[in-house]
């Protein structure tokens, strides 16, 4: 009997490894192994040191704002409560309708509003008054305060990665502040894209609370831009903000979203739209 069972073993791997007739038709070949290699090439080309990359972030914003003369855009403004909890719940949203026009000329107006109701006898949207203020200016200073020429005394930089998107090299790079004294100077990191050298994404954080008696803190803010034609302008803000004391109604901790969108540039706004009632100016610092 192993004699038998030793035979069948050997019967069943011969007819295994017998080859087989092949089909009538073309034959294809698999190829068990392939190897490629490409050759090591020298770069000798010196790299771009920090300071450069920040002149050229500075000539590069700088630049973005000349090419803007007039602008509109739509601003949504969302306040979210309980966003730290499973079900968070939409408090506040306001909807706007922006226009800038150089030197000196902006207008904003109130397109909605709802405010959820806290309760018998709220009035809701009516007692609300939160909105955006914004300057005539298309500088962005939200964006690039830590980039401006007149801030590199005040903080420190250093190029944390190179990041190839497409056919975009992306430099991130890290920002703190030099003196550790002022709470109101925040640290971040910010993405530049190098084929224009603009700063297309922003992330903001404070170690301590800028306003302690009343915020606990501001743990994360972020900015991001995006690309209208051949503009870059604002696209997104989030951040959640911390408070020292609970608000009635609302709690410790809640989030604010506000969205640009629809934008239209270099139309050609005319001076008597901003002379028109209801006509706004909004302070330099909220561009």
């Amino acid at each position: 009997m192993p004699l038998l069972f030793l035979f069948s073993l050997l019967a069943a791997w011969l007819a295994a490894a017998a080859p087989v007739s092949a089909a009538p038709g073309p034959t294809l070949a698999r190829e068990d192994t392939m190897h490629t290699q490409v050759s090591e090439v020298l770069v000798d080309a010196p790299r771009v040191t920090l300071d450069e990359i920040l002149d050229r972030v500075a000539r590069g914003e700088a630049h973005r704002d000349s090419l803007m003369h007039d602008q509109s855009f739509r601003t949504t403004l969302r306040m979210v409560i309980k966003s730290a909890s499973p079900n968070p719940q939409l408090f506040l949203e306001t909807v706007s309708q922006v226009y800038k026009k150089r030197p000196d000329k902006v207008r904003s107006v109130l397109l909605r509003k709802w405010r959820m109701k806290m309760g018998k006898g709220d009035k809701g949207d009516k007692d609300d008054d939160m909105q955006l203020d914004f300057g005539p200016g298309m500088g962005e200073d939200v964006v690039n305060f830590a980039f401006q020429p007149s801030a590199r005394r005040d903080f420190k930089y250093r190029i944390v990665g190179r990041d190839l998107v497409g056919s975009h090299l992306v430099y991130r790079i890290a920002f703190t502040p030099r003196s550790p004294l002022d709470p109101t100077t925040p640290s971040g990191l910010v993405w530049i894209d190098t084929n224009e050298f603009v700063i297309v994404r922003q992330e903001v954080g404070f170690e301590r609370s800028p306003v302690p008696l009343f915020l606990k803190g501001i743990p994360r803010m972020v900015i991001e831009r995006a690309r209208v034609g051949d503009y870059w302008v604002l696209k997104r803000l989030l951040m959640r903000i911390q408070t020292t004391v609970p608000i009635p109604k609302i709690g410790s901790s809640f989030d604010i979203a506000v969205n640009f969108d629809d934008y239209a540039i270099n139309q050609g706004l005319a001076d008597s739209l901003f002379t028109a009632p209801g006509a706004t100016r909004g302070p330099e610092s909220a561009q």
